[in-house]
């Protein structure tokens, strides 16, 4: 059984509430982005950001340019405002060469509080529920 870890970025607390409902879902750890993680007892790294301007936070960014998920699985989710995933989806498998990159997961931040039944279809539906 694969171990997993949720990574996040949220500054209104949206994709922290989406964050919660996989970490809820998949039994894993989770960390803020901004907390020092080793990455290293973990095959699946969900790693989850706000849409700003159409990609990830650079706070997101950053942190996936300074750590290697060489051979990991990355699961990336959004939220947004009426942006939808634009280029998030891109540019974390662009930042994520050497890693399974699975579909990403968006939603308007309005609607995070209903979207457990969501996130787990998703997660089904990726082969990681």
């Amino acid at each position: 059984m694969s171990k997993s870890i949720i990574i996040y970025h949220s500054q209104s607390g949206n994709t922290k509430k989406i964050a919660d409902m996989i970490q809820k879902a998949v039994c894993g750890e989770m960390a803020s982005v901004a907390e020092s993680v080793s990455l290293a007892d973990f095959d699946t790294v969900f790693i989850g950001t706000p849409n700003w301007s159409g990609t990830a936070t650079p706070d997101v960014k950053g942190f996936l340019g300074s750590c290697d998920l060489s051979g990991k699985t990355v699961v990336p989710f959004c939220t947004h405002g009426m942006g939808g995933l634009q280029n998030i989806a891109t540019d974390i498998t662009a930042l994520c060469p050497s890693s399974d990159v699975k579909a990403c997961f968006a939603i308007k931040g309005a609607e995070a509080d209903g979207a457990e039944g969501s996130v787990r279809a998703w997660l089904t539906e990726i082969g990681l529920l």
